[in-house]
């Protein structure tokens, strides 16, 4: 039986447009809303919350993720671009490090500029912490397509992600910044999804090389 590891929900119906799960089943849970994305990456920070100290750090959430709990956290700034405590990260206006975990999924698509967004998400981040990262589906194209402009027939996007995104970040991020890549899958749909760290610590890097993966 299928069971929803954000609120325990054991009903799944299709999903936005009635779609389905890339695994034939249906992928949004009727109790919380959540779908394949929002389960795979609460998988990844489960795992996480087993070797990283948390309770110690201070994170900001770039847009609300059902994936993500508060109280992980010494604390937890949410940002709502537009809304409530709006932050362009294009230009954020925060200090240099100024958070010890950076959480941005399902945004960096939306922004103009995402080599100077990403500098910059990275520059507010902790030498002890780490810039997580995820957006749609960067597996299933080879090279990005990039159309430079808002498209609201691909739901606002400026470009839509290839594996070719690894190179960006190769050419955004200098060498002393740890680059790493994790997939996990979704304990409901079976469905795979991607996610990208990146950290200045040795010990971060560590535990995602050895233990995320397992």
């Amino acid at each position: 039986m299928s069971i929803c590891n954000i609120c325990g929900g054991q009903s799944f119906v299709a999903g936005p447009g009635g779609r389905m799960s890339s695994t034939g089943k249906p992928p949004k849970c009727q109790s919380c809303f959540s779908l394949e994305r929002h389960r795979s990456l609460r998988q990844v920070y489960l795992k996480l919350t087993k070797f990283i100290p948390f309770k110690s750090l201070s994170a900001l959430q770039i847009s609300p993720d059902k994936a993500i709990q508060p109280e992980w956290f010494a604390s937890l700034e949410v940002s709502i671009y537009g809304s409530h405590n709006s932050i362009d990260i294009q230009s954020i206006d925060r200090g240099d490090k100024s958070y010890d975990i950076v959480v941005c999924n399902h945004v960096l698509e939306h922004v103009k500029d995402d080599s100077l967004a990403l500098k910059e998400l990275m520059r507010v981040t902790s030498e002890r912490g780490f810039l997580q990262l995820g957006v749609p589906d960067p597996c299933r194209l080879r090279k990005t397509k990039d159309w430079g402009y808002p498209d609201e027939k691909q739901h606002g996007h400026f470009r839509l992600y290839g594996s070719d995104i690894q190179e960006k970040f190769q050419q955004v991020f200098p060498p002393d910044i740890h680059q790493l890549k994790v997939l996990m899958d979704d304990p409901a749909t079976g469905m795979t999804d991607v996610y990208f760290f990146f950290t200045r610590s040795e010990f971060i890097a560590s535990v995602i090389r050895e233990d995320l993966n397992q």
